[in-house]
């Protein structure tokens, strides 16, 4: 016990020392207490209810909406919603959810996790509830095939958690032991749903009880959607959590909740936007919200601004995505929602991997999982790519179909909010990735704006 208050007061001080000093260090408490006492996340008082959230793509925005949620039902929670989601990350979140005495003072912690952490951080801290959003290709720089990922969650996780997974994912399905509980959600077939798997990326194709080819009743994208084998039977699993019914235009979803229905106001029209509140509306159900309130919890939620954001000047639509770069899936989820946006479109691309401005060199491959041929739409007038790897993009983009005359490259980042045409545009999207979302996102988005602004300005 001793060495268990030590790792806490040696993390509650270097957090001190950080916000005092203005910096945030969200993970580097967590360091600090996981040298004092390596076990520290089994070993420190956990709350009383902790909800684990995990997969490739969306686990910041789906953990940020259930903590919201949560906090919105009078919960006290303790969340990493910054996103500082390895074991030292999960490890300060702990830290910050204990008085000085090591007891705790919230009532949930609602925990990102990282996916690939998950030996390093499952068995200590224990998850009542562990959602599985997806596993799809992420950098190749740290990731193996989805399955290997999904095989380490299933060596990681508890008997004891109960699983929240995506049935739409046979990857994240299936994670887990006999001895888990399993409860499922999806979203029901679409319009623009398909039944045979195209891009650049599906990593699902094989029955996994008898190796046979799978057959498709609704495919999405990547290996995302609801597949059934003729050979053996196996089909994906029943889903208790549905989204069906969703219109965008009215900003509403009709939500299938364990046998229930409600109708909900829609987070977010983009997929994993409503795979991510399809998942929360079944953790909140899990942890014994009755269903008015889980469809009530939807009406002031919204993804993080640095995540997604879309608002108008004048008659232009300006619209943020978080694009992650290194990871094709990602991208190319970013690229299909933007095609789909109606109207005439530019875009400012600037999705660069931020460490290979000090010492790291970025691996291309990655480009070619994703399907950029999603911005050879005749409705992009011109794509903007700014930044080290500006002419890789160009490359990529060119050899996807993407007509040269409309891409310009410039060396900064954030210049390429000046140069992108505005005139007889309808809307313009500023696509950045993660590590570079306040360094470039943030800058661009406001001279952005700026610039609209003045030229209406300049109208009137």
């Amino acid at each position: 016990m001793v060495r268990v208050l030590l790792a806490i007061w040696a993390g509650k001080l270097a957090g001190a020392t950080l916000r005092a000093l203005g910096r945030a260090g969200t993970h580097v408490p967590g360091i600090i207490a996981r040298k004092v006492h390596p076990g520290i996340i089994g070993a420190i008082a956990h709350p009383p209810r902790v909800i684990a959230v995990t997969g490739t793509n969306g686990k910041t925005t789906a953990s940020n909406l259930l903590a919201a949620a949560l906090a919105a039902q009078d919960q006290r929670v303790a969340s990493n919603r910054n996103g500082s989601n390895l074991a030292a990350g999960v490890t300060a979140t702990l830290i910050s959810a204990v008085d000085w005495r090591g007891r705790s003072r919230v009532d949930v912690g609602v925990f990102e996790m990282d996916e690939r952490s998950a030996k390093l951080i499952l068995p200590g801290l224990r998850p009542d509830v562990l959602v599985g959003l997806n596993l799809t290709r992420d950098s190749i720089k740290r990731n193996a095939h989805p399955a290997y990922i999904a095989w380490i969650l299933s060596s990681a996780v508890p008997s004891t958690t109960t699983l929240v997974l995506n049935a739409d994912d046979l990857l994240v399905a299936g994670i887990g032991g006999d001895d888990n509980p399993r409860v499922f959600f999806a979203v029901d077939r679409m319009p623009t749903d398909g039944d045979r798997p195209s891009g650049a990326a599906v990593d699902v194709t094989i029955c996994p009880v008898c190796d046979h080819g799978l057959t498709w009743d609704y495919w999405r994208y990547n290996h995302i959607g609801a597949a059934h084998c003729e050979a053996c039977g196996f089909r994906s699993p029943e889903a208790a959590y549905r989204a069906r019914e969703v219109d965008a235009a009215a900003r509403r979803v009709v939500l299938d909740l364990d046998g229930e229905t409600r109708t909900a106001a829609l987070v977010n029209e983009n997929i994993v936007n409503v795979y991510n509140q399809v998942a929360v509306a079944a953790a909140l159900g899990v942890l014994g919200f009755d269903r008015d309130t889980v469809a009530a919890a939807f009406d002031e939620l919204a993804p993080p601004e640095t995540r997604f954001m879309t608002d108008a000047v004048g008659s232009t639509r300006v619209v943020r995505i978080l694009t992650k770069g290194l990871v094709g899936v990602a991208c190319s989820r970013a690229f299909d929602y933007l095609r789909s946006f109606p109207g005439r479109k530019s875009i400012v691309l600037s999705i660069d991997e931020v460490s290979e401005r000090t010492a790291d060199v970025e691996n291309t491959a990655w480009t070619y999982d994703a399907d950029y041929d999603y911005l050879a739409d005749d409705s992009i007038r011109q794509i903007v790519v700014g930044g080290i790897r500006r002419h890789d993009q160009a490359l990529r983009l060119a050899i996807a179909g993407v007509d040269p005359e409309r891409i310009v490259t410039v060396e900064s980042e954030t210049d390429t909010a000046d140069v992108v045409t505005l005139d007889g545009i309808d809307a313009v999207f500023n696509l950045h990735s993660v590590h570079n979302a306040e360094l470039t996102g943030t800058p661009v988005q406001a001279r952005l704006r700026a610039r609209l602004a003045d030229r209406e300005a300049a109208t009137r």
